[in-house]
């Protein structure tokens, strides 16, 4: 037979050597995973208000722009109540004011009529006193004259009764004539003083009334409780506007709070395709329940399981190579995160599933480059496609294989 031949033995010999190699230098050149998963983030959209759906939605596997809209929410049960006694009491406190402006108008009319009034007496009281006063200096000089008359009377008298002619009697009537005579000019003169101080005083503005002078301090009390009621409605005016502007405000604030209650335009937060929905048209949503999901392509990677004993040779920020099951493209990524067997699984949303092992395998997270896969919307940028990996070893370590065997088997 041909088998023994020699020549065909070491043939196969050197057949199996190398398929060995084959089998074998993988594992020592590099670490390969046939169970990686390509992944990506969603995003969640809630509904930020309660309402019907408005249009259609954008549909599933619709590739969606940032910022662009996706969903439209009308509201036509929002309570305006609120927003309709805010703009009552703002008429009402309009109106109060203009109420108030013209009353304290016709005040300042009454005010300055008063005023002119008390212009006119003060000036007629002026005159009449300026009049009184000069007649009575006319009577302090006519009572001067007197004075002196009754004083030459009295000295003629006291001379003729010095001789005999005129008794006593004579003498001392002419005394109380010339008494008579200075007492009235004492009188004139304190009098016109009198008048003088009113005179001064009325031009100061200060009236000294006598009997029967009641106007002028009607007036002037009067024209006081005006000023003091056209004050008063100055705070009030000043007041109402303040609290005038203050409605207007929160007219403003409840305004917009009530426009985005009534309706809502969702949109994309990113670049990125539907993945799910939960509304049509015309459905009903409630604020913050989830409307939809965006698949997130930014950030591609995949999930991955290796022997925890590779550990520490495979750490954050290592190169990779991805490949694609059914392509032969290679793709490159770079160790994103390393977790042991009994780490805790991150909750994270995910687009698929992530690896599940009952073995002490590490989880390695292979964070894509950026490729033609980012944008690959139509196809949901080839999340959920098993991918291979591998890590390259930078030397082949024999010496820490037989450590490992040799503390497995001691």
């Amino acid at each position: 037979m041909i088998l023994n031949h020699r020549i065909a033995r070491i043939t196969v010999g050197i057949l199996l050597l190398v398929l060995a190699a084959l089998v074998l230098l993988p594992g020592l050149t590099g670490f390969t995973s046939l169970d990686g998963t390509v992944n990506a983030r969603l995003a969640v959209i809630n509904a930020p208000i309660d309402g019907e759906i408005a249009g259609p939605p954008a549909r599933i596997g619709t590739p969606v722009k940032g910022g662009e809209p996706i969903a439209a929410i009308r509201n036509a049960r929002v309570s305006r109540s609120v927003l309709a006694s805010l703009r009552a009491e703002h008429g009402t406190a309009l109106r109060r004011i203009s109420a108030l402006e013209r009353e304290r108008a016709a005040l300042v009319r009454l005010r300055n009529q008063l005023g002119e009034r008390l212009e006119v007496f003060k000036s007629a009281t002026i005159a009449s006193l300026e009049r009184e006063l000069e007649i009575l200096r006319k009577r302090v000089e006519v009572a001067e004259a007197q004075d002196t008359v009754a004083q030459v009377e009295l000295d003629r008298r006291q001379q003729l009764e010095s001789r005999g002619i005129f008794t006593r009697k004579m003498v001392e009537a002419a005394q109380a004539a010339g008494a008579a005579a200075g007492g009235e000019v004492e009188i004139n003169n304190l009098t016109a003083e009198l008048l003088e101080q009113r005179l001064d005083a009325v031009r100061q503005g200060i009236f000294v009334l006598g009997d029967g002078q009641n106007d002028v301090p009607y007036s002037r009390q009067r024209q006081d409780e005006v000023i003091v009621r056209i004050n008063d409605l100055t705070t009030r005016i000043a007041e109402n506007r303040t609290r005038a502007s203050q409605i207007e405000v929160q007219i403003g604030e409840e305004d917009r709070r009530v426009r985005s209650l009534e309706a809502a335009t969702v949109t994309s937060p990113f670049d990125g395709v539907v993945w799910s929905r939960n509304i049509v048209s015309g459905s009903n949503v409630v604020l913050n329940n989830e409307m939809m999901r965006i698949l997130d392509c930014r950030d591609l990677f995949v999930d991955i399981l290796v022997p925890e004993v590779d550990y520490d040779e495979i750490y954050p920020g290592r190169q990779a190579e991805v490949r694609l099951f059914g392509r032969s493209e290679v793709f490159k990524g770079q160790v994103q995160s390393v977790k042991g067997s009994s780490a805790v699984v991150e909750m994270d949303l995910v687009a698929a599933n992530i690896p599940e092992t009952d073995e002490r395998n590490a989880r390695i997270r292979i964070l894509l480059a950026q490729t033609a896969l980012n944008v690959d919307f139509g196809n949901f940028c080839q999340v959920g496609r098993t991918a291979q990996v591998r890590v390259s070893k930078r030397t082949v370590r024999f010496s820490q294989w037989v450590e490992s065997l040799w503390f497995s088997l001691f």
